[in-house]
């Protein structure tokens, strides 16, 4: 006997129980669970072109504050002051090289300037040449000064030893400490322009010279 009813369960016969029918299957869940997960997935989605984009931001903050300190002056900078500039009218310094010692003073220091013949009474005329010298003692050791230890060189070259006691204005013999000094006349024969006049202190001692001006 063919079944009536195709593609279904043929009804029981008359008088028996009628069997219950499968549950329907519901879809609606299983659209529920996808939804969901798009969502979350939707959602990791944009929170990870979130970080890319702000993490772009940040990169891109990062670097322009670098180039700004990179370009930052040494003046601006937190702690560094700008170097002091130097005054109107002074040359400038290089660095490193340390500036030039002022010239030590000698222990005798002789100055001699052009000066009238005085004549003494044991000058024999007036055939003579004056300077006026002075010797300072700057060191620590007494200096002996005698008109005998002077000479004058003339500007030919001719040097002259100093002609004892023609002179009423003749240097002193004295015996200098520190600190001290004597200025007389150093006179020598002859009519002469004095170039330079040599001193030694002592017969033996150290000699100087000085120029007449």
């Amino acid at each position: 006997m063919s079944n009536p009813y195709p593609g279904q369960t043929p009804p029981p016969p008359y008088g028996y129980p009628v069997p219950p029918q499968p549950p329907k299957k519901n879809n609606v869940g299983k659209i529920i669970g996808i939804g969901c997960g798009g969502l979350i997935g939707l959602s990791l989605l944009l929170a990870a072109c979130g970080a890319i984009i702000g993490g772009s931001d940040a990169f891109k903050k990062g670097a322009e504050d670098g180039a700004k300190s990179v370009s930052m002056p040494a003046a601006s900078a937190p702690g560094v002051s700008a170097p002091a500039a130097a005054p109107p009218g002074s040359a400038p310094v290089a660095s490193g090289t340390p500036a030039p010692k002022p010239a030590a003073k000698q222990d005798v220091e002789l100055t001699a300037t052009p000066a009238e013949f005085n004549a003494s009474v044991l000058a024999q005329g007036d055939d003579y040449t004056s300077v006026q010298v002075t010797v300072v003692n700057n060191g620590d050791k007494e200096v002996s000064v005698n008109i005998l230890y002077f000479e004058v060189t003339a500007a030919d070259g001719t040097r002259k030893t100093a002609e004892l006691g023609a002179a009423g204005d003749q240097i002193d013999t004295v015996t200098l400490a520190r600190g001290e000094k004597v200025t007389g006349a150093v006179t020598v024969k002859g009519k002469i322009t004095a170039k330079t006049v040599y001193f030694k202190n002592g017969l033996l001692g150290k000699s100087y010279s000085t120029s007449v001006k």
